[in-house]
């Protein structure tokens, strides 16, 4: 009887020392004191040795029960500290996004990943003789298709009837720009922008 008093008194005190803890540091030496090699539990585990039989077994379970509690308030205990730490971290470290970007390697922007390889295939492209077709952004519709042969009935006038055969119209390819006089020259690589219907993913 003596025995079981001591466990529940023990585990009042424990109990509370787990609530005080204000941190985790704090929280570790309760955790270490209570269930480390040296600690409270581990000692009165210690004790089974010297009681007989039937009281060995229920002390025995009375210590494990305790341990498992003890244990259990431990890790709910860290749960709330470790929540507690990033929620004042955040409010902390909180970004101003409406601050000047700061002086640095970032205040100069970097190139986008795509216009980068973008510019290294026409490089190389221009390494093996190829020169570079550049075409207006408006095109007419001579340029459009009828230069490049594509057919009246073609689908692909179909696709931009709406606007493809207007005086001044989207590329809808980038093709057009190589039909102009000034790129027959030579083999022709046009980089330029295709603008089709189909490319809009807005709703109707």
């Amino acid at each position: 009887m003596t025995k079981t008093v001591d466990l529940a008194s023990l585990e009042r005190a424990l109990t509370a020392e787990i609530a005080a803890a204000a941190d985790l540091a704090a929280l570790e030496r309760v955790r270490i004191a209570t269930l480390g090699r040296k600690g409270h539990v581990s000692e009165l585990m210690a004790t089974l040795g010297t009681l007989p039989g039937e009281a060995r077994k229920a002390f025995g379970q009375a210590v494990n029960g305790l341990k498992s509690r003890i244990g259990d308030g431990l890790e709910a205990r860290k749960v709330e500290l470790e929540r507690a730490a990033l929620t004042a971290r955040l409010a902390t470290e909180r970004a101003d996004v409406t601050l000047p970007v700061r002086a640095g390697p970032l205040q100069d922007g970097r190139i986008h990943p795509v216009s980068q390889v973008f510019d290294e295939v026409v490089e190389i492209f221009a390494d093996m003789g190829f020169a570079v077709a550049e075409g207006p952004d408006i095109e007419t519709d001579d340029y459009n298709f009828t230069k490049l042969n594509i057919p009246g009935r073609h689908q692909c006038r179909r696709h931009g009837a709406a606007h493809a055969h207007e005086p001044g119209a989207d590329p809808h390819h980038a093709g057009p720009a190589t039909a102009h006089p000034h790129h027959r020259a030579r083999p022709r690589l046009s980089p330029g922008q295709r603008r089709h219907p189909h490319a809009d993913v807005s709703p109707d």
